[in-house]
């Protein structure tokens, strides 16, 4: 018996590779971060993040939580079958056309699967085979709507680790026609999960296993990625701020969406409830967070105190000194600064040391200092925005 399981481990990592989400992700993130890097440098003469940063401090979240929902899919028998699972990449495919991580979020992918689970086999014709459309069918409503709560939690735990330095930052036009800096709130997580799939060497060892089966029969495993991911844009507010928001958010919706899909097992119509909910409550959390900022003066902006940080690069001296977006530097080496110019003939005033002089978020006064070397970036690694823009070009 135990060698069966390892021997549907083995067949459920090699039908990982089996998948088109595998090769989408890859060409998703691929295509994105070039956009990014190119709208970087047509920004501030140089890109800011490396490729494929919208992966990174990700890939440990992931992988926990893809073992955490490994071990209980499996523990409850939860089966998936392959063509759920092709139909959730064909919709995580269609909604990520535009290069967008904002509809990734499985309160839009994984929902809008469930509903075309109730609509595909009424239609399906001839186009499907029997068997796929029997499998469809037979699919588990409630087990799906439990699948996305776990999953809105995640995507809240991910909104709670994001942090001012982990967004992008832009050039943009404001009201005035005045250049303004706004931050593109950005992260995709890819969490390999194993499920059950009908067919199989593992045969149900208990009475009561599979709970969440679809027929009767013996199970193998499949290695399925699930795509979460958000994408935001602010300018009223830091993204930290932004990210907390939501996370209050998603942590409300999650809850919800989990209690409805655990009272659908006694009444089925609120798997439908849950899955509804979900969506509609993810983007009114989105549509007020946007409301609340487009409410607020811009956030990053030239002011006559001090010269507020648009983006630190990473792995740079301004990211070694601790310098983080949204604080705002009064004094370099003892002399005050308020445009990109002051600040560097004050770097400049001493090669050898620099001592920067920053009013936090919270708005306490806090020192960051470090030596100078020579191969040092000549603005220590920060992004300001500046008083006058070259390009004068219109943001996408």
């Amino acid at each position: 018996m135990i060698s069966d399981w390892f021997l549907e481990l083995g067949r459920g990592f090699g039908r990982l590779f089996l998948q088109p989400i595998v090769y989408w992700t890859v060409l998703l993130l691929f295509m994105a971060s070039v956009k990014r890097i190119k709208r970087e440098r047509r920004d501030f003469g140089s890109k800011i993040f490396n490729i494929f940063a919208e992966l990174r401090k990700t890939i440990g979240l992931s992988l926990l939580f893809g073992l955490i929902v490994s071990i209980v899919s499996i523990a409850v028998g939860f089966s998936l079958p392959y063509p759920v699972v092709l139909l959730w990449s064909a919709v995580v495919i269609l909604l990520t056309l535009s290069l967008r991580f904002y509809w990734i979020s499985p309160a839009y992918t994984l929902a809008l699967t469930a509903v075309l689970l109730l609509w595909i086999p009424e239609f399906s014709g001839s186009f499907l085979p029997d068997s796929w459309v029997s499998v469809l069918e037979d699919t588990s409503l409630s087990a799906l709507a439990l699948l996305l709560g776990v999953l809105l939690m995640v995507e809240a735990i991910m909104y709670q680790r994001f942090q001012n330095n982990d967004s992008f930052p832009q050039y943009v036009k404001g009201g005035r026609g005045k250049l303004i800096g706004q931050h593109r709130l950005k992260r995709l997580g890819f969490l390999p999960v194993f499920f059950l799939i009908p067919g199989g060497a593992i045969e149900p060892f208990v009475e009561w296993w599979p709970m969440l089966a679809v027929g009767d029969e013996t199970y193998g495993l499949m290695l399925a990625p699930i795509l979460l991911g958000f994408e935001h844009v602010v300018r009223g507010v830091s993204p930290r701020h932004a990210a907390l928001t939501m996370r209050a958010s998603m942590v409300v919706l999650s809850i919800v969406v989990l209690g409805l899909a655990v009272a659908s097992f006694y009444y089925p119509v609120l798997s439908l409830v849950a899955i509804l909910v979900a969506p509609v409550g993810r983007e009114i959390s989105a549509f007020l967070l946007r409301w609340r900022d487009h409410g607020k003066n811009p956030y990053f902006t030239p002011r006559y105190d001090g010269l507020p940080i648009l983006g630190v690069i990473p792995g740079s001296p301004a990211d070694d000194m601790n310098l983080i977006v949204g604080e705002t530097i009064e004094k370099v080496n003892g002399l005050h600064v308020t445009n990109e110019r002051d600040f560097y003939h004050a770097v400049q005033s001493n090669l050898a040391y620099c001592k920067i002089a920053v009013r936090d978020t919270a708005g306490e006064i806090r020192f960051a200092k470090r030596a100078m070397y020579e191969d040092d970036h000549y603005e220590l690694g920060l992004v300001f925005v500046k008083d006058q823009y070259a390009k004068q070009k219109k943001a996408k």
